[in-house]
C-alpha cells in the first residue's frame, strides 16, 4: 500500500514536470533569468569565486549575492549553454526537478508522523503546487532547490538516522541560499539530545562540505561574501508583510528599523524559538524545523515573489488544510503578478519587476493572513504537545520510524 501511495505522489509529480518543463522552454521568465546570465558571464571571466571581485552594479544594477555552490553551479551552466541549452532552462528545469523531490519528500516525512492517506495528499498537493509551478517552471530562480536540501536534511537526520548524509544535505542548502540557516539550530538540538554521537556526525558532514565549498571565498573574498551574501538584505521594494502594514503609518524610522536590525531579530526568532521547542520535544525536530522555514517567511522584511517558495512544501508538515490554501492562494496571486508583469498571456516577453499595485498588496496580505493562521495553528499544538509525554504526542506518532 505505502509503495503504491509513493509510485502515485511520483507520478503526479512527474506529470507535474512536463508542463513545468515545457514553460520553461517557451517564456523566458522574469527579470531574474537576465541577472543569473550576467552572474554567469562573470563566472566565464573570472570563476566561480573571482566572481564575487566583479562589480555588477553597472551592469546587472544589483550585487552578486548568491554563496559558493551557485558559482560552481554557473560554471557548470555554462558549459550546457555551449552545447546549446539556454541558461535560463537550466536554471527553471533544475529547480523543476527538484520540486519532484520535494514531493516524495513531504510525502515520506508526513507518514511517519499522521497517515498514509494525508501524506499521500501532502506528497500530490507538493507536486501539483502552483507556487512551486510558477516559481520553478517560469520565475528563474534557486528557491525551490535549497528547500529540497534543507527537507532532505532534515529528513536524513530525524527520519533515516543518517546524520553524515544530512549534514551534508543542509551543508549545500545554505550553499544555494542561506536562508534554511534558520532551520539548523533546531536540527542541532536534535542531534544533541537524541544520541551522543549524532552531532559529531551531522557536524562533519556539514563541517566537511562548508570548508570546501566556503573556506576559499571566505579567504579570497572575504569583504564581499560578509556584505554581499550573509549581509544581504533584500530589495528596496517591501511591499509584504509587516514592513508593509508599517509602511502605511508613513514613520520611515519605524520602517528603518524593522528592516536593520529587524533583520538581526527576525532570524533569532525563527531559529532559537523552534530549538528551544526542540529541546522540550525532541520528537517535533521536523515540525520545528519547518516551522523556522514558514516563520521566516511571514516575519521577513525582504521580500520578493519567488520567496513564496519558501513555504509551498515545508507547510505540509504543519498542517495539510492551511498549507493546502496557501499553495492555492499565493499561486494565484503569483499569477496575477507574473501576468501583469510579462505584459499578458502567453508571456513571451520578460516579466519585467515592478511594484505592486495597490490591490495585489492586498492579495499578497491575504496570502501573509495564511502563513499567520499556519503559525498559530502549529504554535497551539505544541504548546498542547508539551503538555504531554512523548509516547502520546499523537496514536499515529509510532509511524515515525517505519522504514
Amino acid at each position: 500500500m505505502t509503495r503504491t501511495c509513493r509510485l502515485t505522489v511520483l507520478g503526479v509529480a512527474l506529470a507535474t514536470l512536463v508542463p513545468k518543463l515545457i514553460l520553461a522552454s517557451r517564456t523566458f521568465g522574469t527579470e531574474d533569468v537576465l541577472t543569473w546570465t550576467k552572474f554567469a558571464h562573470g563566472v566565464s571571466v573570472a570563476g566561480p569565486v573571482g566572481v564575487y571581485s566583479i562589480d555588477f552594479h553597472h551592469v546587472a544594477g544589483t550585487i552578486y549575492n548568491h554563496p559558493p555552490l551557485m558559482g560552481y553551479y554557473l560554471a557548470a551552466a555554462n558549459q550546457l549553454v555551449r552545447a546549446g541549452i539556454p541558461l535560463g532552462f537550466t536554471i527553471r528545469s533544475v529547480s523543476s526537478i527538484a520540486d519532484v523531490f520535494s514531493a516524495l519528500l513531504v510525502f515520506e516525512m508526513v507518514r511517519r508522523r499522521w497517515s498514509l492517506r494525508k501524506a499521500t495528499a501532502a506528497g500530490i498537493l507538493v507536486g501539483i503546487s502552483p507556487v512551486l509551478f510558477l516559481v520553478s517552471g517560469y520565475h528563474g530562480n534557486t528557491d525551490p532547490l535549497f528547500v529540497m536540501l534543507a527537507l532532505l536534511g532534515a529528513y536524513l537526520l530525524v527520519d533515516r538516522d543518517a546524520p553524515l548524509f544530512a549534514g551534508i544535505a543542509l551543508a549545500l542548502a545554505v550553499s544555494v541560499k542561506v536562508v534554511p540557516v534558520v532551520m539548523l539550530p533546531a536540527l542541532g538540538v536534535y542531534a544533541l539530545r537524541h544520541r551522543r554521537d549524532l552531532l559529531a556526525r551531522v557536524a562533519a558532514g556539514f563541517g566537511a562540505t562548508f570548508v570546501v565549498l566556503w573556506a576559499w571565498p571566505l579567504l579570497s573574498q572575504r569583504w564581499a561574501v560578509m556584505h554581499h551574501v550573509i549581509g544581504y538584505s533584500g530589495i528596496a521594494d517591501r511591499q509584504w508583510g509587516i514592513v508593509q502594514l508599517l509602511s502605511w503609518t508613513h514613520n520611515q524610522q519605524l520602517v528603518a528599523l524593522s528592516v536593520s536590525p529587524g533583520k538581526t531579530i527576525v532570524v533569532a526568532i525563527c531559529a532559537l524559538g523552534p530549538a528551544a521547542l526542540v529541546w522540550q520535544r525532541g520528537d517535533q525536530a521536523v515540525e520545528a524545523a519547518c516551522w523556522s522555514l514558514t516563520s521566516f517567511l511571514l516575519l521577513s522584511p525582504a521580500f520578493g515573489v519567488q520567496y513564496l517558495a519558501w513555504a509551498a512544501a515545508p507547510a505540509f508538515l504543519l498542517d495539510v488544510g492551511v498549507a493546502t490554501a496557501y499553495n492555492v492562494l499565493a499561486g494565484l496571486f503569483l499569477l496575477q503578478v507574473y501576468n501583469r508583469w510579462s505584459g499578458g498571456f502567453p508571456w513571451h516577453a520578460m516579466a519585467r519587476g515592478r511594484p505592486f499595485t495597490s490591490g495585489e498588496v492586498a492579495f499578497g496580505l491575504v496570502v501573509w493572513a495564511t502563513l499567520i493562521l499556519l503559525t498559530v495553528i502549529s504554535a497551539l499544538r505544541f504548546r498542547l504537545l508539551l503538555g504531554r509525554p512523548a509516547s502520546e504526542a499523537t496514536p499515529l506518532r509510532r509511524l515515525r520510524f517505519a522504514r
